[in-house]
């Protein structure tokens, strides 16, 4: 709904003259028992009613793809909304070919934490590409960076989906990616921010 405030000197509901439609707040592709008690139209109001976090939406149309020179964009049904969002704004970063295409080795897709500690939390992740050896999991400081620190002591295989990460410190924001080898390249996801518990 969009609101009308074309006329702001109505006077509430109190002035004849003005159609209940034009009231500062009425919307006028809606008519409403009571005009005078909607005020959701303000600047800086909330405009949904409910919001959704997207870890359980999938895309349930058709498959498809995309093919270029560079590489291949597949969006397959069923595949996760956080997932489809982290591989656009890989390519949109990086465009589309080396680390990010599906048809080449590229970083792992759906990443995100979860069982966040005062110093622990589990990284998780999936559609590690094919040709993957192996991940690396790195972590650093968001407001402070001192350079990434390597969480694992040995290479990943690739069949593995999750890390613990134990050495944390408390009420700390830290940035967290992942670096996928194929053996001659190395293709690091997005970098995801949590925070610690205090």
């Amino acid at each position: 709904m969009a609101c009308n405030n074309n006329c702001e000197n109505c006077n509430g509901c109190q002035d004849s003259n003005c159609s209940c439609s034009k009231l500062p707040c009425g919307c006028s592709d809606v008519a409403y028992e009571t005009q005078c008690g909607y005020t959701q139209c303000g600047v800086g109001n909330e405009r949904c009613d409910d919001v959704q976090c997207v870890e359980c939406v999938s895309y349930c149309g058709t498959s498809f793809q995309i093919e270029t020179t560079n590489g291949i964009l597949k969006i397959d049904s069923g595949e996760r909304l956080d997932q489809v969002i982290q591989k656009f704004a890989l390519m949109i970063a990086n465009g589309l070919g080396a680390c990010t295409a599906n048809n080449v080795h590229h970083a792992p897709y759906n990443v995100y934490a979860e069982n966040i500690t005062d110093t622990s939390l589990s990284i998780v992740w999936n559609n590690t590409s094919s040709l993957s050896l192996g991940i690396n999991v790195f972590y650093d400081t968001l407001t402070s960076p001192s350079g990434w620190v390597q969480a694992n002591s040995v290479l990943l295989t690739s069949s593995i989906n999750d890390f613990n990460i134990t050495t944390l410190s408390p009420d700390t924001e830290y940035k967290i990616k992942l670096t996928s080898t194929d053996g001659s390249a190395l293709c690091d996801s997005v970098e995801i921010l949590v925070k610690t518990l205090v």
